[in-house]
């Protein structure tokens, strides 16, 4: 059984802009969970046999194909009360985000998941101790990032590493949805 998760990422240059977010705190801070992830914005994670691969894929190609690629734009840094520490949206880019993350799931419905998010934030660092996470919040104070999502993306988690990587990736093409049965 493999452990996949979907995903929006951003463009190139703003994961390498997160990553250096990430490097700069560790610096600060030592090792912390997603330290090693690249930036993107979870959707949902399931598991599934290999077997099953070519019918998951056909309908998240098929999900993507009818989403326009869109802008994003994240302006402030947050975080929850379980040590997650993040880059957040602003309000006009959490809504759009929202919505498609909510159509992904609602149409992806042979896809049994086993976590789901509608609430798009850009990890830096998980489950950070209230000490770690003051660190953060003096370190991180100003943020602005703007990049297109284009892809919806499959990661498959590698055991090896412990941590997922990217394993397809699905084009936003913005086509018409498919309409199920004829029209007369």
């Amino acid at each position: 059984m493999n452990k996949y998760s979907v995903v929006f990422m951003p463009n190139l240059q703003t994961i390498e802009a997160v990553k250096q977010l990430k490097l700069l705190l560790s610096d600060k801070i030592g090792w912390f969970n997603s330290k090693n992830s690249l930036a993107h914005f979870t959707i949902f994670e399931f598991f599934e046999n290999d077997v099953k691969e070519d019918t998951f894929c056909l309908q998240l190609d098929r999900i993507a194909s009818e989403i326009d690629s869109f802008n994003i734009k994240c302006d402030a840094f947050d975080w929850f009360d379980n040590g997650v520490f993040y880059i957040k949206p602003n309000q006009i880019s959490s809504a759009k985000m929202t919505e498609l993350m909510k159509q992904v799931i609602k149409e992806s419905i042979q896809i049994k998941k086993a976590i789901s998010n509608t609430n798009p934030h850009l990890s830096i660092a998980r489950r950070l101790s209230p000490e770690k996470l003051e660190i953060a919040q003096q370190l991180f104070t100003n943020i602005n990032l703007e990049f297109t999502v284009t892809n919806l993306t499959l990661r498959k988690f590698d055991e090896s590493l412990k941590q997922f990587t990217v394993y397809k990736e699905f084009p936003l093409l913005g086509k018409p949805k498919e309409i199920q049965g004829t029209l007369f």
